[in-house]
């Protein structure tokens, strides 16, 4: 087989890869029995709720209620903000998380841009938290019992009379949300909790990076398509323990079970409103209900998940090629302690990745620069016996073996790049430290594409210098093709994070330097 031919052929598989990303397919959640009537149960809830100030949205949404009229029933007045040095917290009179504002991150690099909202309700994209008790709805609204900075106690009535008193507290240092309820004299009675979003971007999830709802259940990473649910209605499973989602590319709100206990879950979707919940039977302490559950609102940062436990770190998921995503992750964290710039961690990472495959990748190079010094005997074979291809092939081979020239030695660096390609675009396209992390100049954010296309020309024109040290076809429409994929890759990588085209810049100047030098030592033009 012509070298050029595999190196086409890898070439396009590159372009088809990275095109369709078909390489992380989401997973699907079995059903379960058990879980069933509870969720039905609070299904039949919303039906009695939707008029009153408790309307929950727990699944299926009615299609005379306000999710179907496409207008988010999270209007309600807010009755409390507490926060630490990390959260700014709202909860409404409806006793849902409203909003949850992150101090440490911004919506954008302009100057007094507004902290990042994960969870918001003032939105038509709305992300926000709310709970209620199976089979019951509010008759009084929720009010402030006792408040202080980080910490709020507050009281509603429900249409039975009982009481529903809920405690909700900030840690300092924590991205973690301790929200505990207590059903006075509701011995027996369930409470729902959920994450819901409105009105998602759809596209935003794709085969490459899941968006949405999301959980660990049983130790296994449910990623449940929009589509799917949209198709389904529901997905309902059970866990000892675990945790259900909303999470988008860099941030991520989590509710997170108690680890001893066991759970039904489900995702519920209609199109516009998806939830990611849970049902809690509770404790029982005296004639009182007893719920706990802790939420997570914050940074999709593997150290911050790690910390925060329950595997949260799952949510930040590398795919297939996690076993090289994550030490490079991890690496390229290690070299930010010493640089300060990641843009020069990735410089230092193709680095090492050069200096780990340096003998194959020499030895490759070796057989690329015989090659070359055989292109006048090729080129006189192809005078020969140019229109008898099975002649001529025959002879090539024999060209080969009299001179030990290994045709196929040359693909062995881009075969030996592509895993290292792909583990590195995950672990650009999905760290949040990457967010925006300056390089140098006018790169001020290495996850998003060059501003001025700076990168991706040179990365096309260090491929063409490539193209040009490697022995060249001799076939003239095959020659013709080689020379469309550097302006072919160049278009694009002109819309690919900073970062992953630095890298593909910097390894293919230290590829060309390397190729140079073993062809100036074999005395090869």
């Amino acid at each position: 087989m012509d070298q050029r031919n595999l190196i086409l052929a890898v070439g396009f598989s590159i372009l088809i890869l990275l095109g369709w990303s078909a390489l992380f397919p989401p997973q699907g959640g079995e059903s379960t029995a058990g879980q069933n009537a509870a969720i039905q149960t609070a299904e039949k809830t919303t039906a009695s709720n939707q008029s009153s100030a408790g309307s929950a949205d727990v699944p299926p949404v009615s299609p005379a209620s306000h999710e179907a009229e496409g207008v988010a029933p999270v209007q309600a007045s807010r009755v409390a903000e507490i926060s630490n040095d990390l959260l700014d917290l709202s909860i409404n009179e409806k006793g849902w998380l409203t909003q949850v504002s992150l101090k440490k991150y911004r919506d954008s690099l302009e100057p007094g841009a507004a902290n990042v909202r994960v969870l918001k309700s003032d939105d038509k994209q709305a992300v926000y938290v709310n709970a209620g008790v199976v089979g019951r709805r509010l008759q009084a609204p929720f009010h402030v019992v006792k408040m202080a900075a980080n910490h709020v106690i507050l009281q509603a009535t429900l249409d039975d009379g009982h009481i529903w008193e809920r405690a909700i507290t900030l840690n300092q240092g924590s991205y973690l949300i301790e929200m505990k309820d207590r059903v006075l004299g509701g011995a027996g009675m369930k409470l729902y909790q959920q994450v819901v979003e409105r009105n998602p971007n759809k596209k935003a999830s794709t085969f490459y990076e899941h968006m949405g709802p999301t959980a660990l259940l049983n130790d296994k990473l449910i990623e449940p398509d929009y589509d799917d649910l949209d198709e389904k209605g529901a997905e309902r499973m059970a866990s000892v323990g675990g945790w259900t989602a909303i999470m988008s590319r860099y941030f991520i709100a989590a509710l997170i079970a108690n680890p001893e206990r066991d759970y039904p879950y489900y995702f519920k979707g209609d199109g516009r409103s998806y939830q990611a919940g849970l049902i809690d039977d509770g404790m029982i302490e005296g004639k009182d209900a007893h719920f706990s559950m802790t939420l997570f609102v914050g940074p999709k940062s593997l150290p911050i998940l790690e910390q925060a436990g329950s595997k949260l770190e799952r949510s930040v998921d590398f795919g297939w090629f996690a076993p090289i995503s994550k030490p490079m992750h991890t690496f390229l964290g290690w070299l930010y302690k010493y640089t300060g710039n990641y843009g020069w961690c990735i410089v230092i990472l193709v680095l090492c990745i050069k200096i780990l495959f340096f003998y194959p990748t020499q030895k490759s190079y070796q057989s690329m620069a015989s090659m070359r010094k055989l292109q006048p005997e090729m080129v006189r074979l192809k005078d020969l016996y140019g229109d008898d291809r099975q002649k001529m092939g025959q002879e090539v081979m024999k060209l080969y073996q009299k001179h030990k020239v290994n045709p196929l030695g040359g693909c062995l660096p881009i075969i030996i790049q592509i895993p290292v390609f792909f583990a590195l675009y995950k672990v650009l396209l999905m760290s949040i430290e990457m967010r925006q992390a300056p390089f140098i100049g006018w790169i001020q954010d290495m996850s998003v594409q060059d501003p001025y296309f700076v990168l991706p020309l040179l990365m096309g024109a260090s491929m063409y210098i490539q193209q040009k040290l490697n022995p060249q076809p001799t076939d003239p429409m095959q020659a013709k093709v080689m020379q469309f994929l550097p302006p072919l890759f160049t278009v694009m990588f002109l819309f690919f994070p900073a970062g992953l085209v630095l890298y593909w810049v910097v390894n293919n100047t230290l590829s060309i330097i390397q190729q140079r030098l073993v062809m100036k030592s074999m005395n090869v033009d």
